[in-house]
């Protein structure tokens, strides 16, 4: 009896002993302690691959909303002869551990771009157990440094920019669809695919703080690459010719004209569109694309009838993606996906007319534009064109 009472009272002891004992995994880190890589950008200098590494302090995002403080980050440079080297380098001067883990985005010189080192960036990117695959994806053509050091509006970090948190823009401005790196990766892989990364750059020229110019963020165009090789770069004002036929489009201006006069501005949503394929009786297939859209009445310079103005915007949006195509044929480039619906329905057929890889697209390829629009709203005035609920 006494025996049991004795081992009933070590037991209690031990189990006390074991829940005084701190909890915890004995190799975790302190979060304090750690240093987190939330940009990284890649540039490519005789033979060698140079890192940038952008790290935030958490802290001060922490207190801005108390005290108004800005937020402070760091730039690191690192060389190697292999992105990994290239890391390592930056990582000897690191002062304590550098975690990948929260990586948000990835900028590519032009300088990677041209000399085709896209698959050893990825390899790498994709590779590692840190990094996620859900990463922004950027090319540019300006030094690393200065996108790495800018910040948003009110002093922000760049998360808060178009690099960090470009879906909000674009829900605005539906000029060239932001990118995760896997959804980069993906469409490269397909067969008769043209992938468009964005471009970014700072500018001055728009935005004044107590009327000093200051640096932001802003898509300048887009790196064009059939599958992984890459083909060129083409500006905004050309990718925006065919921003309707974008996949996950939103919204975005349209101004017509009439003889050489802005008439009106709508704001176009809602857009949807499909692509028939027409086989010709010698086998070389036709394409007719079908656009359908809707229209808020934004400004309205001369009164025009509702019937007129409709008819007008979808002219200017049928010549404008013409002209985007025939941008595309000038670089040997499908910039409507034509060959790749193509091989969605018809994949042997595609196959006996590719041409490395490409689909052999011509003037008469693109047989007919069809656009399809209506102004369903003119905001709060109450326009005279409009029938039903928009007219009192």
């Amino acid at each position: 009896m006494k025996l049991n009472v004795i081992k009933r009272a070590i037991g209690s002891v031990l189990l006390g002993t074991v829940l005084l004992l701190p909890t915890g995994c004995w190799d975790a880190e302190e979060v304090q302690r750690l240093n987190y890589i939330v940009g990284m950008g890649v540039d490519y200098e005789d033979n060698k691959f140079i890192i940038y590494g952008q790290m935030i302090n958490f802290s001060s995002i922490a207190k801005q909303e108390q005290q108004n403080a800005s937020v402070r980050n760091w730039v690191g440079r690192g060389k190697g002869e292999t992105v990994l080297a290239a890391i390592s380098d930056l990582i000897a001067s690191g002062q304590g551990t550098m975690f990948l883990g929260h990586v948000n985005y990835l900028i590519l010189s032009e300088n990677v771009l041209k000399e085709q080192m896209l698959e050893k960036v990825f390899d790498f990117t994709n590779r590692n157990k840190e990094t996620r695959y859900t990463k922004w994806f950027y090319g540019t053509k300006e030094s690393m440094f200065d996108l790495l050091s800018a910040k948003s509006f009110f002093d922000r970090s760049t998360l808060d920019s178009i690099l960090g948190n470009p879906e909000q823009n674009y829900s605005q401005l539906s000029n060239l669809k932001p990118y995760y790196i896997n959804e980069i990766v993906a469409g490269m892989q397909e067969p008769s695919s043209t992938v468009i990364i964005p471009s970014v750059e700072l500018t001055d020229k728009t935005w004044r703080e107590q009327n000093k110019p200051i640096n932001i963020l802003k898509k300048s165009g887009g790196f064009i690459f059939n599958g992984t090789q890459y083909i060129g770069w083409m500006k905004m004002s050309d990718i925006m010719l065919g921003r309707w036929l974008q996949a996950a489009y939103e919204a975005s201006p349209l101004t017509l004209r009439s003889n050489n006069r802005a008439i009106a501005t709508l704001e176009v949503k809602n857009a949807s569109h499909r692509i028939e394929i027409h086989d010709q009786k010698e086998g070389i297939p036709r394409f007719k694309v079908k656009l359908k859209a809707k229209g808020t009445l934004m400004e309205l310079a001369e009164e025009r009838p509702l019937e007129e103005i409709e008819r007008l915007a979808e002219q200017t949006i049928r010549k404008e993606l013409m002209e985007y195509y025939k941008k595309g044929l000038a670089l040997h480039v499908d910039l409507l996906h034509l060959g790749q619906v193509y091989y969605m329905y018809h994949p042997e057929k595609w196959k006996s007319i590719n041409v490395d890889g490409r689909f052999p697209l011509g003037p008469d390829s693109l047989e007919e534009i069809e656009v399809h629009l209506i102004i369903d709203h003119a905001q709060k005035y109450k326009s005279p064109q409009l029938n039903g609920a928009y007219k009192e």
